[in-house]
């Protein structure tokens, strides 16, 4: 039995999140994933490296199977990819596709994640409006200034989606970064890891103090985790997950799409 992984990006306004639901009619990453795997002749579990929440998109999501009929050979892995590829079409699509060592755990082996989040000054087109969050920054600097201030090793249990339930709410955010890219904002965050909707309430609350909403004394309070004054996550539009991380990834033969 082979074990393989696959970078994978996908389209997450036409899902649920990457998890599975318990409703059977929710369509979800994993979902899709599998039912186009078994279309090939796969029916092994799939492991992501992150769950995306509904409407988040990925372009650099980390998955693993297993596969008893495939050739280690950059021919076989490239024709498998395009003909998994023809079956997860429109919203997925396989990046990169390479065996691995059976120990690999796209989860549990990743040292780090990384999102962007696409702010747009302008209302969107109808066809952008799925990909980019319209969002309102007031002073920038400020705006940036907050944002910094979450680097660092932070119990973020007032950051994240009420209802959701984690042994251990403590972070670490190792790299932020504000920037303008072409007419948009961008907001870049690298972390050990995040909890459900953590990003989208980070970036949410560093708005509202750029616009006044909140003050800096509040923002500080919720980060320190001892009074939540900001709880509404911001669109989930904008929010890609963009790198994972790993110290060693046994890769052989790579192929990329």
């Amino acid at each position: 039995m082979g074990f393989y992984a696959a970078i994978i990006a996908y389209d997450g306004s036409a899902f649920s999140g990457f998890a599975k639901q318990k409703e059977t009619h929710i369509k979800s990453v994993l979902g899709a994933l599998q039912e186009s795997f078994a279309r090939v002749g796969i029916f092994s579990p799939i492991i992501g490296a992150g769950r995306t929440d509904k409407g988040v998109h990925a372009t650099r999501q980390v998955i693993r199977f297993t596969c008893d009929h495939l050739q280690n050979t950059s021919e076989s892995l490239q024709a498998f990819a395009k003909l998994l590829n023809t079956k997860l079409y429109p919203h997925i699509c396989i990046r990169t596709l390479y065996p691995v060592d059976k120990d690999f755990h796209p989860r549990f082996d990743a040292k780090a994640r990384a999102y962007r989040y696409l702010i747009s000054p302008t209302l969107p087109s109808p066809f952008e409006s799925a990909y980019l969050s319209y969002e309102r920054i007031g002073d920038e600097q400020l705006f940036q200034a907050m944002l910094h201030l979450f680097v660092g090793t932070h119990n973020f249990t007032m950051f994240k989606k009420n209802g959701s339930f984690t042994k251990d709410d403590v972070r670490s955010i190792y790299k932020v970064r504000f920037y303008h890219y072409q007419n948009l904002r961008v907001v870049y965050i690298e972390g050990s890891g995040f909890l459900r909707a953590q990003v989208r309430l980070m970036i949410g609350a560093a708005l509202a103090v750029s616009r006044g909403e909140l003050s800096r004394e509040d923002f500080i309070a919720q980060l320190q985790a001892h009074k939540q004054s900001y709880t509404y996550p911001i669109s989930p539009y904008g929010l890609y997950l963009c790198k994972v991380v790993y110290q060693n990834l046994p890769i052989i033969s790579p192929f990329t799409h």
